[in-house]
C-alpha cells in the first residue's frame, strides 16, 4: 500500500470502532478533526505513518503544546491538547494491531500534559455575576436576548452547546424545568429559577406558539433560522465583558458553569446533586468544578442557589468515605 492508501485505512478503521463504541457525534467528528490535521502536519514535514517513531511524535506533541486557540490567543487546554494526541496514537494502534507496521512508537510513549497547565479558568463570584446580569440593557432586542440567554446558563449551570440546543418545546415553563441534550447524547431534566423562567417568556413573546423554534437563533439560511451556535454565545460573552470592564484572561463563558456549582455549594447543596444538574458522568468532576475545601464537604445544607432551587438530601456515610478519598487524591497532586 501507498503512504496515502495507509492513511485512509487508519482513518477508515479508527472511524468504524469509534462508530462502532457509540461514540457520540460530536466527540468522533472532534477525533477525526485531530486525526486529519495529524495527516497534514505529517505531509508537511514529509513523515508517513509507517516511518514515524518516538522522536517525531515527541514533534508534534510539542507542536500542540505551543499551538494557541484562534479566537483567543490563549494556549490549548490540557485536556483538548491529550485529548488530540491520544486520537493521534490510535492511528498507529490500528496499524500494528493490523500487522502494518512492525513496532507502534506510540507503545510506553507517555506525553500527557498535567492539567494544571497554563491559565486556570476560574468562576465568577456571587457580585461579579451579578453585576454582570444586571449590567446587560434588556430595553433592545439584542439585550433582552443577552440576559435571557446568561441567566438561563447560570440558572442551570448549563455547557453554551446545551444552551444553543434547547427548542421551545424542550421547556416546560409551569413546572420550571428544560430537557437539556447534554455530551455523549445523555439528555437530562434541569429545573429553571423563577428569574430565567420569567426572563424566558419575555424575550420569546409570541414565539412561544411555535415549540418545534429554537429558543436562541443566529443566522438565517434558506429561510430558515438556524440556532445559534456555542462559539456565538462565547463572542457575544466576550464582548460584553469588555463593555463592562470585567474582561479578564480567567474568565470564560464555561465560568459561569462553574459560578453555579460553586454557588450553590456555598449555598447549601450537596455535591452529588450538583453533579446531576450539571450532567457530569464522573463525580471526579464535579470536585474540580466546585474546587473543594476539605472543612466544606462534610455539613449538612438546606438552601441552595442564589436564585432558588431546592434540591436537598443529606450525605451518607458511604458517600463521605468515597470524598475524603477524593481529597486525600486532591491533595497529593498539588
Amino acid at each position: 500500500m501507498t503512504s496515502e492508501m495507509i492513511m485512509a485505512f487508519a482513518l477508515a478503521l479508527s472511524e468504524e470502532e469509534m462508530k462502532a463504541d457509540r461514540l457520540a457525534a460530536a466527540t468522533i467528528r472532534a477525533a477525526k478533526k485531530a486525526q486529519k490535521e495529524f495527516a497534514l502536519w505529517m505531509d508537511r514535514k514529509g513523515y508517513t505513518l509507517e516511518t514515524m517513531g518516538k522522536t517525531q511524535l515527541r514533534e508534534y506533541h510539542k507542536e500542540l503544546c505551543d499551538r494557541k486557540n484562534e479566537r483567543t490567543g490563549e494556549p490549548i487546554a490540557s485536556v483538548t491538547i491529550n485529548a488530540m494526541f491520544q486520537k493521534v496514537l490510535v492511528l498507529f494502534s490500528i496499524l500494528y494491531r493490523e500487522g502494518v507496521i512492525k513496532e507502534n512508537p506510540a507503545h510506553n510513549l507517555e506525553l500527557a500534559v498535567h492539567e494544571n497547565r497554563g491559565l486556570r479558568r476560574r468562576p465568577l463570584t456571587l457580585e461579579e455575576i451579578t453585576e454582570f446580569l444586571e449590567s446587560i440593557d434588556t430595553s433592545t432586542q439584542q439585550g433582552l436576548k443577552d440576559r435571557t440567554m446568561f441567566e438561563l446558563i447560570y440558572s442551570s449551570g448549563l455547557r453554551v452547546s446545551e444552551a444553543a440546543g434547547i427548542r421551545i418545546r424542550d421547556i416546560d415553563f409551569e413546572r420550571r424545568e428544560v430537557i437539556v441534550r447534554g455530551k455523549g447524547d445523555r439528555d437530562r431534566v434541569v429545573p429553571i429559577s423563577k428569574v430565567a423562567r420569567d426572563f424566558l417568556l419575555v424575550f420569546l413573546g409570541e414565539r412561544i406558539q411555535t415549540p418545534d423554534a429554537w429558543v436562541f437563533t443566529g443566522s438565517i439560511k434558506r429561510c430558515k433560522e438556524e440556532k445559534m451556535k456555542g462559539g456565538g454565545i462565547s463572542i457575544r460573552f466576550r464582548r460584553l465583558l469588555k463593555r463592562f470592564n470585567m474582561n479578564r484572561k480567567e474568565i470564560s463563558t464555561h465560568s459561569i458553569r462553574h459560578s453555579t456549582a460553586t454557588h450553590l455549594l456555598e449555598n447549601g447543596a450537596s455535591v452529588r446533586h450538583i453533579q446531576e444538574l450539571l450532567g457530569h458522568k464522573y463525580i471526579e468532576t464535579t470536585v474540580r468544578y466546585t474546587q473543594i475545601q476539605s472543612d466544606g464537604v462534610f455539613k449538612v445544607y438546606r438552601k441552595y442557589h442564589p436564585r432558588e432551587h431546592e434540591m436537598f438530601e443529606a450525605v451518607d456515610e458511604e458517600y463521605l468515605r468515597r470524598f475524603e478519598v477524593l481529597l486525600d487524591w486532591k491533595s497529593r497532586r498539588k
